[in-house]
């Protein structure tokens, strides 16, 4: 399911994103996904007096909005938030575990002692109730 943002300032939208959820959905959200880019405009926002909405510059900050857990990546859409309730409707499923390959055979690297190091995993993301999530769009 998707929630327009339109006109509503971001937690309003974030928030209607998480009523989606419960209600269509009737699951708990849990957590959600955020661009680097659209957190940053939610953990800026400030009062017309320039105060920070979400704290202190100085501290960490809450990772959390709701309640719900906000996890950053740079895999997530921007402009684009997912929540849902990720702890109960999905699993994240491994085909396959952690293969690390280290080489020396590239180039001049067995010369200058330097080493090539290839990491990968196999897995997917199972959702097992598409209405237990919800992208709020236009973030």
């Amino acid at each position: 399911q998707s929630q327009a943002k339109g006109t509503d300032p971001e937690f309003d939208a974030f928030y209607k994103g998480m009523v989606k959820v419960q209600h269509t959905g009737f699951a708990t959200p849990t957590a959600s996904i955020w661009h680097p880019n659209d957190w940053q405009s939610v953990r800026l926002l400030r009062t017309t007096d320039g105060i920070y909405i979400l704290g202190n510059p100085a501290d960490a900050g809450p990772e959390r909005l709701f309640g719900v857990t906000v996890a950053v990546s740079t895999a997530a859409t921007e402009n684009t938030v997912l929540v849902g309730d990720f702890a109960t409707h999905s699993a994240l499923v491994y085909r396959q575990g952690i293969r690390v390959e280290v080489a020396d055979q590239h180039s001049d690297y067995w010369r200058k002692f330097l080493l090539a190091i290839r990491v990968d995993l196999r897995a997917a993301l199972c959702v097992y109730r598409a209405s237990a999530f919800c992208e709020v769009t236009g973030m």
